[in-house]
C-alpha cells in the first residue's frame, strides 16, 4: 500500500513538472496590432481565437501572439473581437508555452487625441 501511493505521488511530482517546463514565466509587451487572423469566434466576448502579430516598435520587434479561447480582449469598460484590434495600441501579458506566445490577457489602449 505505501508503495503505492509513494509511486503515485512521484508519477504526479514528475507530471507536473514536466508540465511546467512547456510554459514560461509570464512576459509583458506594448505595441500596435499590424494583423490579427481568426479561427473561430463564438460572438460574445472571450470566444474567439486565432493570432495577432504585434509591432513593439523596439527589439525584439513584431511578435505573434496567438489567442485562445477564453481570452478577453478588454477596451476601457467594454470588450472588443479580435479582429477589432488591428491598428490599435495593446498592452498584452502572454506565456511562451510549447513554442508559442499564448495571451493571458489583452488591454486594448486607449488612444489620446
Amino acid at each position: 500500500m505505501r508503495r503505492s501511493l509513494v509511486a503515485v505521488v512521484l508519477a504526479t511530482a514528475f507530471a507536473l513538472s514536466a508540465c511546467a517546463s512547456d510554459v514560461s514565466a509570464q512576459q509583458r509587451i506594448e505595441g500596435t496590432v499590424v494583423s490579427t487572423k481568426m479561427t473561430a469566434c463564438d460572438m460574445k466576448p472571450g470566444s474567439c481565437e486565432g493570432t495577432m502579430v504585434v509591432d513593439t516598435k523596439a527589439a525584439p520587434g513584431q511578435v505573434t501572439i496567438k489567442v485562445q479561447k477564453g481570452t478577453v480582449i478588454r477596451h476601457g469598460d467594454g470588450h472588443l473581437f479580435l479582429p477589432g484590434t488591428k491598428g490599435r495600441t495593446v498592452a498584452i501579458t502572454y506565456v511562451e508555452s510549447k513554442g508559442e506566445n499564448v495571451a493571458q490577457s489583452i488591454e486594448v489602449k486607449t488612444q489620446k487625441p
